[in-house]
C-alpha cells in the first residue's frame, strides 16, 4: 500500500510517519512507499528506507493535488494546515490549505492524467 501523509513535517505528521515506518504496515496492510509531502522537508523516519519520498511542496498551489495523485497512493492523510496566530494575521494564508482537499478528493484534477485514477 502506498501511503500519501500531507503536513508530513508537523508534530502529528512526524509521529505518524514514524509509526507507519516502524511497523511496516497500516490498517494490517504491508506499506510498499511512503510520500511526505510538507512546505518545508519532512523528516525521513528510519524503517522505509528506499521506500520513501519527501517533497516540499504547497498543496494549495495549481497543479500540486494532480502531481501527487499520479503517483497513484491508496491513502492520503490530510494533516496539512495553517495553525496558530499565522492563519488570524493572513486570512486567506489560513484558507488555503484546506481548500486543498477538494482538489485531492475530487476526480476532476485528474482529468488531465493519461490514466485517470480515483483513490
Amino acid at each position: 500500500m502506498r501511503v500519501l501523509i500531507l503536513g508530513a513535517a508537523g508534530m502529528i505528521g512526524r509521529k505518524l510517519a514514524s509509526r507507519i515506518a516502524a511497523d511496516g504496515c497500516l490498517a494490517d496492510r504491508r506499506v510498499t512507499g511512503l510520500d511526505l509531502v510538507d512546505v518545508v522537508l519532512p523528516p525521513v523516519p528510519p524503517g522505509l528506507e528506499g521506500r520513501t519520498s519527501t517533497l516540499v511542496a504547497d498543496i494549495a498551489q495549481p497543479g500540486v493535488a494532480a502531481r501527487l495523485l499520479a503517483q497513484k497512493p491508496d491513502i492520503i492523510l490530510h494533516l496539512a494546515a495553517v495553525v496558530s496566530g499565522e492563519a488570524e494575521v493572513d486570512f486567506q494564508k489560513g484558507y488555503s490549505v484546506p481548500t486543498g482537499v477538494p482538489a485531492l478528493s475530487s476526480p476532476r484534477p485528474l482529468r488531465s492524467l493519461d490514466h485517470p485514477f480515483h483513490p
